[in-house]
């Protein structure tokens, strides 16, 4: 059976075990590439051989980062055979993607994650849904190990951290948030030059992805709810990729009024959902959950197995419903 364990615990855990694979989710952000590559840079620092593994590879944005050129993907040959998996930021075992095959063949299974919708799965595993990023969890794991923490731990901790936060402005960050902060600039990150990187420099192709979604925007007639779309078509059109998709949901909740948005991106095989909201409204419980996925309160995901039309439309549906049993909770 799984069993929670603390960081601490964890720490030990790993002390005594050796050849490693970091695994992080499908479709990897910040959080999820920063979390393995800190990890794994600490687990060396120790003697650990180690590697991280993503399904679908570092997004461009961030391979400009220390030892990024490492991470091995779908398709690539492994460097070792893993007897232990690491499983960081991904809330459930299908996140895993092809990396699931790798996690379930390990001889020893751990995680660490911060989703509140997260079951549990591993020999051991440590959960905190309300911590605003997994990065913030390995930083306190490199402490327990004993490690120092470099420059380099430290930028792929500030690339998680930075990015989960919504660069420090959601109501996900707490004392801890900016305690961690604290200790990666003692650290010596560049905190100016990678926000910058982060939060004010975007590509002519993901720009223009940028715009075509804002004009496709809708919204409720009560100005509550809005949502856009990312066809394969407008991609194609942009010479924009999925990866230029994120963050471009935070536009669409910005508009005064709006407790509610998403964004409906048609893939291969339905429609992937992006749900946030401000508040009030926890789009993870009652509206990700529902429909098979999972994320945190105000910011949450999961796929629909249709054509997008059908999708909006549920989505919408689930949406209004949501807001007006918020309502009736607010008049009761």
């Amino acid at each position: 059976m799984p069993r929670r364990a603390t960081i601490e615990s964890i720490a030990r855990w790993l002390v005594q075990r050796d050849n490693i694979v970091l695994i992080g989710h499908v479709k990897p952000d910040g959080d999820a590439v920063g979390s393995c590559m800190a990890a794994m840079l600490a687990l060396e620092a120790i003697g650990k051989r180690c590697f991280v593994y993503l399904s679908d590879g570092v997004p461009a944005m961030l391979r400009r980062y220390p030892y990024a050129d490492r991470v091995v993907s779908s398709g690539q040959t492994l460097p070792f055979a893993p007897e232990t998996a690491f499983s960081l930021d991904v809330s459930d075992e299908e996140r895993l993607g092809d990396g699931r095959a790798l996690f379930d063949a390990a001889v020893h299974r751990v995680m660490l994650d911060h989703h509140a919708t997260n079951p549990g799965f591993g020999d051991l595993w440590h959960v905190e849904g309300d911590r605003c990023a997994t990065g913030e969890l390995v930083q306190e794991l490199i402490e327990a190990l004993g490690v120092t923490l470099t420059r380099e731990m430290a930028t792929w901790l500030f690339v998680a951290v930075s990015t989960d936060s919504g660069h420090f402005r959601f109501s996900s960050v707490t004392e801890k948030t900016l305690l961690c902060a604290s200790r990666l600039l003692e650290a010596g990150v560049d905190w100016a030059g990678i926000s910058r990187e982060l939060w004010n420099t975007r590509t002519l192709s993901r720009t223009r992805l940028l715009g075509a979604v804002l004009s496709h925007l809708e919204i409720s007639d009560d100005g509550r709810m809005t949502w856009s779309k990312v066809t394969r078509a407008m991609l194609e059109d942009c010479g924009a990729t999925g990866e230029d998709t994120e963050g471009i949901i935070s536009y669409l909740l910005e508009i005064e009024g709006v407790e509610f948005a998403f964004l409906a991106e048609e893939i291969e095989d339905g429609v992937k959902f992006s749900l946030r909201s401000k508040e009030r409204l926890d789009v993870a419980g009652t509206l990700a959950r529902p429909f098979g996925g999972g994320g945190h309160p105000h910011a949450a995901g999961c796929t629909l197995h249709t054509d997008m039309d059908s999708a909006v439309l549920r989505m919408r549906a689930a949406g209004a419903e949501a807001l007006r049993a918020l309502e009736d909770r607010t008049d009761a």
